[in-house]
């Protein structure tokens, strides 16, 4: 039995209550939610003033569950292979970025001011897609992205917890997540890993360079190792611990969801996440919003999901014309197309 097997028995038991699509769906969405929200309320509630050794705690967690998942038999996947990790390394050094720049900028930064800005992220990767691989997008999409830039600015202007630092980590955030979706295709077609191969190389890869990182730049295990551990109590020790297993349970719940819905849905939920993140992370940390800041936040939530859509459609009319311009040998018989009903 694999992991999978396991969630296949999950839906089975909910299969009365809702569909397996849907079930893949809500669990991913959730595991989404409560992994953003577990680090902030580890980092600004708790005040957790130590982020690398929260990243360290957190791979650390998955790379175990993971290898624990495997000798189980529950999960398959590659092993540790120098001639892989050469092509993964400078991804690697990316995705340890992403994180790090992630947690101080949730550190300073409210729920629903990240959420706007991870919608922006999107403007910066377009262009970028357009200006290395000369990728063109549609009107739609030019306009729905027109729509967050001004949504973000006009947001940004009202909002009312401004922090110039947190505003700074987060727009380098936007730069380390572009260079990371942007680069990761080249690093996949070079080694062709499994779905939980990638977690994995992604998480025990990034132990070391986050222990590299820390010592270059910020001193956080020092720090920690200096600080009065007495001082974390039995619910932070809980608390770290559930970040862990949710993101753990989060590569899980994604892989499982993308096998049980199509691209679109799936890029359409990475976007409505964001609005029940938004309304839960302003009432769980009580942030103030000013009726200026909360309509240019619902405006950029929206433009998130017009994109969302208009860009899977545009990729969908892409592929359609592909389709249309293959022509079978005449002596090839031609059959009616299966209907894929996953």
């Amino acid at each position: 039995m694999d992991i999978f097997a396991l969630g296949t028995a999950a839906e089975g038991f909910f299969a009365g209550i809702v569909h397996p699509s849907v079930f893949a769906a809500v669990s991913w969405s959730c595991c989404s939610i409560s992994m953003v929200l577990l680090n902030k309320l580890i980092l600004s509630t708790f005040s957790f003033e130590f982020n690398m050794v929260l990243l360290f705690y957190q791979n650390t967690i998955c790379v175990i569950s993971l290898l624990l998942a495997r000798e189980m038999g529950l999960i398959k996947f590659e092993s540790l292979e120098i001639s892989k990790v050469k092509y993964w390394l400078p991804l690697n050094v990316l995705f340890v970025l992403m994180l790090a720049t992630g947690t101080y900028s949730l550190q300073s930064v409210s729920v629903p001011m990240v959420t706007v800005f991870k919608n922006s992220n999107n403007i910066l990767i377009t262009l970028l897609d357009f200006v290395i691989y000369r990728n063109k997008v549609s009107s739609g999409v030019v306009a729905s992205l027109l729509t967050m830039l001004l949504a973000a600015v006009l947001a940004a202007k009202n909002d009312i917890e401004f922090d110039f630092n947190g505003y700074t980590w987060t727009s380098l955030n936007c730069a380390c997540t572009a260079a990371f979706v942007l680069y990761m295709p080249a690093a996949m077609s070079q080694t062709q890993l499994s779905s939980f191969g990638k977690v994995y190389y992604n998480n025990v890869i990034s132990i070391p360079l986050i222990v590299a990182l820390d010592v270059l730049a910020f001193g956080d295990f020092l720090k920690f190792y200096q600080s009065d551990l007495s001082d974390i109590s039995i619910q932070l020790q809980i608390i770290l611990f559930m970040s862990g297993i949710a993101g753990f349970a989060l590569s899980l719940s994604s892989f499982r969801c993308m096998q049980k819905t199509s691209p679109t849905t799936y890029s359409l939920l990475g976007s409505l996440n964001k609005i029940p993140l938004t309304l839960f992370g302003t009432w769980l940390f009580k942030t103030s919003l000013s009726y200026d800041g909360i309509l240019y936040i619902s405006l950029s939530l929206f433009a998130g999901v017009v994109f969302a859509y208009t860009k899977a459609m545009s990729n969908k009319k892409k592929q359609d014309q592909v389709s249309k311009q293959i022509i079978l040998p005449s002596n090839v018989k031609q059959t009616k197309p299966a209907i894929n009903m996953g």
